[in-house]
């Protein structure tokens, strides 16, 4: 950081963090982790979105069930888009049918913009269980 004046003179002495730091544009809040969801249940995915670079015109979600080592699409079963239009801040999940305990569960939102450009990410902050 550096400081001026109105007439652009510098004043004092540059600073910089003393560590790296984020800037959170959006921020998944449920499911965060934690918990056990079950098959067929609804469950509503939210998420808060600060400030974008750009206007945000879809939503897309995913759900892993196998600690994000493949991402699924979430679609709607009525519609089968896999795009939210606008951002709604929220999506009621149909929790996906499972035969045993998954316990290394995760959801994760993307902004996107016009061009299909992701203007923000973000996922659960820990594992949660699906169960039958």
């Amino acid at each position: 950081v550096h400081g001026y004046k109105a007439n652009g003179v510098k004043v004092g002495r540059p600073d910089k963090s003393d560590a790296p730091f984020t800037i959170e544009v959006i921020k998944l809040t449920s499911p965060a982790g934690g918990g056990i969801l079950t098959s067929g249940n609804t469950h509503t995915i939210t998420w808060t979105t600060n400030a974008t670079k750009g206007d945000v015109t879809k939503v897309k979600l995913y759900y892993t069930k196998n600690e994000g080592v493949t991402w699924n699409p979430i679609c709607d079963p009525i519609t089968g888009k896999c795009a939210l239009s606008g951002n709604p801040g929220s999506y009621n999940w149909t929790v996906p049918p499972v035969w045993i305990l998954k316990e290394n569960c995760k959801v994760k939102v993307e902004l996107k913009d016009g061009l299909g450009n992701i203007l923000g990410t973000d996922k659960s902050d820990s594992y949660f269980a699906i169960q039958p």
